[in-house]
């Protein structure tokens, strides 16, 4: 369980850029055994929506928030080298971004969450040209692939890869998730009856979990 005085202090941390300080409460929080997911939506996501609402309201400059994004990205890093000896269920996902969209971080926080529920994953990180995610789709030969989508402006762009997966890969399942799909949900639910959405993490954990849609 992540404690409000964990939240807020990993939060300071951030705003200050003390890396030191949200390294120590992450390994405490580590060394207290607690469960990755809490770490991730109740102290990353919560934090860096915290900072993002400050920038919005002009109490924090764009270098700030750099900062304290960065530091959760490592955070983040070091967390998943925590994830070992998982029984694989002989399911595998590849997840990226997609061409032009740089925030990488919930989906590489979302590709964890597989690898939790033990599926084999394939983490292809910021701004993935989709020739490139077609070509990793072929060699990986994935049953699921996750597109990260957080700049409404790049819609076409999603549009165009779901397209092309569709195209050459037909069998392959499509998830959709980041900030974009928030916004333009409906519009993304008219043109495709069959891209599964998760608005966070934690839907997609309880989705995995409970053996729905994806199974």
């Amino acid at each position: 369980m992540i404690k409000q005085v964990h939240f807020l202090d990993f939060t300071n941390g951030l705003i200050e850029a003390d890396k030191e300080k949200c390294r120590k409460i992450l390994n405490d929080l580590l060394s207290e055994k607690t469960d990755i997911r809490e770490i991730y939506v109740d102290l990353f996501q919560r934090s860096l929506y915290t900072i993002g609402k400050l920038w919005e309201k002009n109490e924090l400059n764009v270098a700030d928030e750099h900062l304290g994004t960065q530091i959760v990205e490592e955070l983040v890093y070091e967390c998943s080298l925590t994830l070992k000896n998982i029984p694989k269920n002989g399911r595998k996902v590849l997840i990226t971004c997609i061409d032009k969209e740089f925030h990488k971080i919930g989906a590489k926080m979302a590709s964890d969450i597989f690898e939790l529920n033990g599926w084999a994953t394939y983490f292809l990180g910021a701004s993935t040209p989709t020739k490139e995610i077609l070509r990793a789709i072929q060699t990986k030969k994935p049953d699921v692939v996750g597109l990260s989508f957080n700049f409404y402006l790049n819609m076409l762009k999603l549009f165009n890869v779901i397209e092309d997966i569709k195209k050459y890969f037909p069998g392959i399942k499509i998830i959709v998730g980041g900030q974009g799909p928030n916004i333009e949900k409906e519009n993304i639910l008219k043109k495709y009856n069959d891209i599964f959405f998760f608005n966070d993490i934690k839907e997609l954990d309880l989705s995995l979990k409970n053996g729905l849609a994806l199974s």
